[in-house]
Parts: structure tokens; C-alpha cells; sequence
């Protein structure tokens, strides 16, 4: 053989050995050389990207709650040299699964080599959940076994808690400043709705009901709130008006109200009588989430406005004058209503409730002046003045005041504000000096004035007067005789305002202490109480605030004793 016949015959053995070891390998025969050729791989290497692993649910509480979206994020990135293809995310539950709706496997897309995607595994919750821990372990499955390595997470269950839907307070009040409900004369009806349940209420609707006569002037008759939190509150308000077909003499009106399982709701139902008294305004209430189980049925009212009990009993020698200035914007043209004091009416309003039931006074010897005049605030003071004077000694005399206080410019010296009276002019007011004298004209058993105001020109909203722009310490030391003068504040302070409470923060402190004790302490201990609370609730909201106590020269005998 030459040379190239040998070459040829080699190629065509070797070509054979190749093609009988495929063929034995294909079925099964152990031929009895060792070689094989096999195809290159290039594998993905899959990594979840540190950190990017996220819990996500719909209320945003970091549990799985009953009947509950929820989703497990996270960021995962391929460093091999392969593409990840048909991937999918395996699912392994133990622990608390009762109620846990996951597929144990969820195809997911595709991560071609050296990129890092995002992904959202959605998962659900049913009615059935209960309280506990569910371990949930997740592992990313590639089909030629290069998986992911497996990741554990912890989560809080929580079971079904039913929400409670209904209104549990309204009021009726003045659109146009008429004070009874007649034809007519357009008013106003506000309802609160709120959550008073354990769990969330979602898809509130409310629609309101009312008779064809009756007409609604503004305010959205029909309407959805998305959620509801437990505890939480929302404010409807509609202006109505009653035409002159109107008969009877009662109006019905109600609120049906549906949320998203429909069956946690209450339909609200309320008669309203023709000439019933109107309120003076609006209330204001603020929409509050409770995080807490506890939750406290909302009202119109402060908890310190309702369920007053009785204190010291009755003593015909005692007699109250009480002020509230509040609405100064609609006695002076041209004022911006921020300059009103917010809540002095209901301060005043409420406060003379305390002193008929806890302090013992008689309801005819309360004198209760809201948004007084210069004239009605002298002539009260001169009638008090008067029977004081008439009970030779015996006389227990509580004056109090919120509203408007300034120094008049030249000398510092306090006035109290009338609502009729220019914040330029506070020397045309009434002097403070002027309302100690009168109280301390004659012989008291004991005599009490408290000022929920400041005399610095600052303000429980926007000053009266600018006062350009510096506060004033005012001259308010001489206290004479008998009197013991609880003030809400000191030097340059002003008095704040406590909106949840719909109250001045020293006078809702106050009448907590007085509710709490009924007034069965010395005035002493009270006010250490009241001023402890004031300080700390101011500070909340970044302001400082110091209640004082004056005393004049009689009353400093008796001081450590001396009660309510």
C-alpha cells in the first residue's frame, strides 16, 4: 500500500469505531473502547440580589391579614454565561397555612445572562386565616437543576376582623344665622361616619334620604370612601332647605350606608322637628386611626363636654360670671375670621355646665355671656359686683374669661377684649384691674377668676393686632383681697388651642381635673395637676405654655386648704 491508501483506510475505521461507540452507547452495549463527545453547556448562575426582598401587603400593617392581598418582591440577577430560561418560583408553606391561598409553583419570566430583573409573586389570604406565623420558603427552579439558592421568610397572620359602619353623632346648625328650623330658611346637617369595628372597612358608599320638599343646596348626596380604618371618622355635611309644600311637623331623613362585605354597616335614621333651636356653627371633627384594639366611638363632643357628673353640692350664695368671646370677625368689619379665638364660645358654653353641676352654683346665679359686647361684659360685672355686695361676706364668686386679651401700649396694663372692641384700642376694652376691683370690692367667703387668655398679643390662632410682630409681658401681678387668679399662661406666653379637644388647652385640662375630682380637692393640688398637663401638651406641639397661679393678700391665709 502506498502512502495514501493507508490514509484513507484509517479515516474509514476510525469514522466506524466513532459510529459503533455512538450506536453502543444508544443502546446500551459496553463496546469495549472509552471515549464520547459531548455537547458544551453554558450554565446561569441565578442570585437574589441582597436586600431587594420585600413584603407587601395591601394595608401596609407587615402581616397577612384575613381576606388579604400580598405579594413576596424581590430583585434576582444571572452571573452565569448562560441564559436562565422557563424559570419558575417554588413555593414551600408550613406553620400557620390555614387560609393561605399560593400555588406551590409560579412560572416566572425569563433572565438572560448578566441582567438583574424585578419580580412580584402575588399571594392571597382567605376569610379563614387565624392568628399565628406562616414560614414560607421560596427557591427559584431552572430546568437543567442550576436553582437558585432557597430564601425562608417569618410572617404574621392575622384572622378576620369585622368592621363596623355607622354614624354615632350629628348636629343640625345655622346656614344663614336664623336660630330655629323653619320653611324656608336654609340649614345645615353634619354627620359623622366612622369605623367603630375591629378590621378595616373598605368601599364605604352612604346615600342620603329625605323627603321631595326638602332640598339639598350643596353637598354630595351620594358618595364611596375606598377605606375606613378602625377608629377612623369622616365629616358629611348638607346644606338643605325645606319648601313652602312642606306639611308636618317633622322632617326624616337617613343615611344608608354600605361597605365592601355588605354586612358591617348601620343605616343612620334622625327626625328633625320644625323650630327646634339650631346650633351656632359647625363642629369640627377630626378624622382619627387608632392603632390600638381599643376603639372610642366618636362625637361631636369633647369627652370632657359629656356625662358631667355632680360635684359639690348647691349653695345659694354662689355666683358665676362666665365669658366666651370668640366670633370677633362679625362685629368688625373687615377682620379676617383667623383672628377669632377657636372653641372660646364652647369653653364658655361648657364651663358653665361644670359650674352649675360640679361646683355647685345655681343655674340662676350663672351669668353666661357668648361673644359679649363691652356693654353686656360692664353690666354683668356690675350686677355681680351688686350681689356680692348684697350677701355681706358669704358671697363664693367664680368669674371666668376666654377670649381676647392685650396690653394697652403705654403702660402694659391688661384688658380683656370685647368682640365689639379694636384690637388697636384695647384700652377701650375692659381692664383687668377693673374686673379685680369690682370682685374685691366687698367681702367674699372666697373669690375665683380664671382667664383662658394671654396678654402678650399672641393668640390661640392670629393675633387680634400684629403688635408688631414682639409679645408684651403684661402688668398682670396686683391681685387684691380675697381673689385667687388661675391664669393659662405667663410673661410672653400665649395660650394655645387643643382642636381635637375643641377646647383651650387650660380650660380642657381644667375641667378634666374638675370631672376627675368633682371637685372634692383643694384648688391648690388641682391646678399643679392642670399646669403638669398643660406644659407637657404644649410642648407636643412644639409650643411652651405655663399656667399661673396669683394670689391677693386674704387669700394667701388659707391658700394650702382652701377648695373648689
Amino acid at each position: 500500500m502506498n502512502e495514501m491508501v493507508v490514509k484513507k483506510l484509517f479515516c474509514v475505521v476510525f469514522a466506524s469505531v466513532i459510529s459503533m461507540g455512538f450506536y453502543a452507547q444508544s443502546e446500551g452495549v459496553s463496546p469495549g473502547y472509552t471515549f464520547s463527545i459531548k455537547k458544551k453547556i453554558e450554565p446561569p448562575f441565578l442570585e437574589f440580589v441582597p436586600g431587594s426582598i420585600k413584603f407587601v401587603d395591601t394595608d401596609g400593617n407587615n402581616a397577612i391579614n384575613a381576606n388579604e392581598d400580598f405579594s413576596i418582591q424581590f430583585e434576582m440577577r444571572n452571573t452565569g454565561t448562560g441564559d436562565a430560561l422557563n424559570l419558575q418560583a417554588v413555593f414551600t408553606a408550613t406553620g400557620n397555612t390555614q387560609g393561605i391561598r399560593i400555588a406551590s409553583k409560579q412560572a416566572i419570566s425569563n433572565l438572560p445572562k448578566g441582567t438583574t430583573l424585578q419580580y412580584s409573586l402575588p399571594l392571597q389570604s382567605g376569610m379563614e386565616i387565624q392568628d399565628g406565623k406562616l414560614n414560607l420558603k421560596l427557591e427559584i427552579e431552572e430546568p437543567n437543576g442550576f436553582n437558585s439558592e432557597a430564601i425562608e421568610l417569618e410572617l404574621a397572620t392575622i384572622k378576620f376582623s369585622a368592621p363596623n359602619v355607622i354614624v354615632p353623632d350629628y348636629t343640625v346648625f345655622s346656614a344663614d344665622g336664623s336660630t330655629n328650623l323653619a320653611l324656608r330658611k336654609p340649614f345645615s346637617i353634619q354627620l359623622i361616619v366612622q369605623n367603630t369595628g375591629q378590621g378595616p372597612a373598605k368601599d364605604v358608599s352612604y346615600k342620603l334620604i329625605h323627603p321631595e320638599e326638602c332640598f339639598v343646596l350643596s353637598g354630595e348626596e351620594s358618595g364611596v370612601f375606598a377605606t375606613l380604618a378602625p377608629g377612623e371618622t369622616r365629616s358629611l355635611e348638607f346644606q338643605m332647605v325645606l319648601n313652602a309644600k312642606f306639611a308636618g311637623t317633622s322632617l326624616p331623613l337617613s343615611l344608608n350606608l354600605t361597605e365592601g362585605y355588605g354586612r358591617y354597616s348601620t343605616n343612620w335614621k334622625g327626625t328633625l322637628t320644625l323650630n327646634q333651636t339650631l346650633a351656632s356653627e359647625r363642629m369640627v371633627v377630626q378624622a382619627k386611626q387608632q392603632e390600638e384594639k381599643s376603639i372610642e366611638v366618636a362625637s361631636l363632643r369633647s369627652d370632657v363636654d359629656k356625662d358631667i357628673p355632680m360635684g359639690i353640692a348647691p349653695n345659694e350664695k354662689r355666683y358665676a360670671l362666665i365669658i366666651g368671646n370668640e366670633d370677633y370677625s362679625k362685629y368688625q368689619v373687615g377682620l379676617d375670621r383667623e383672628v377669632n379665638v377657636a372653641f372660646a364660645a364652647n369653653d364658655a358654653r361648657v364651663f358653665a355646665e361644670y359650674a352649675e353641676k360640679i361646683l355647685g352654683i345655681p343655674k340662676r346665679n350663672i351669668a353666661l355671656l357668648v361673644d359679649a359686647t363691652k356693654g353686656q361684659m360692664t353690666q354683668q360685672l356690675a350686677q355681680l359686683k351688686r350681689l356680692i355686695e348684697v350677701e355681706k361676706g358669704d358671697a363664693e364668686v367664680v368669674f371666668y374669661y376666654s377670649g381676647h386679651g392685650l396690653p394697652e401700649e403705654s403702660s402694659n396694663a391688661p384688658y380683656l377684649i370685647p368682640v365689639d372692641v379694636s384690637g388697636t384700642q384695647p384700652n377701650q376694652g375692659v381692664a383687668l384691674q377693673a374686673v379685680y376691683d369690682a370682685l374685691s370690692s366687698f367681702p367674699t367667703n372666697k373669690t375665683t377668676v380664671i382667664l383662658d387668655a394671654c396678654f402678650s398679643g399672641g393668640a390661640r390662632q392670629k393675633e387680634l393686632v400684629a403688635m408688631k410682630g414682639v409679645k408684651v409681658k403684661a402688668n398682670v401681678e396686683n391681685v387684691p383681697g380675697n381673689l385667687v387668679v388661675l391664669a393659662s399662661s405667663s410673661g410672653t406666653e400665649a395660650s394655645a388651642v387643643y382642636t381635637e379637644k375643641q377646647h383651650g388647652y387650660f380650660t380642657y385640662f381644667l375641667l378634666k381635673e374638675l370631672k376627675e375630682t368633682k371637685a372634692q380637692t383643694t384648688i391648690a393640688s388641682s391646678m399643679q395637676k392642670v399646669k403638669q398637663n398643660v406644659e407637657r401638651e404644649a410642648a407636643r406641639i412644639g409650643k411652651i405654655q405655663t399656667p399661673t397661679t396669683q394670689l391677693g393678700s386674704e387669700a394667701l391665709k388659707n391658700w394650702e386648704v382652701r377648695k373648689w
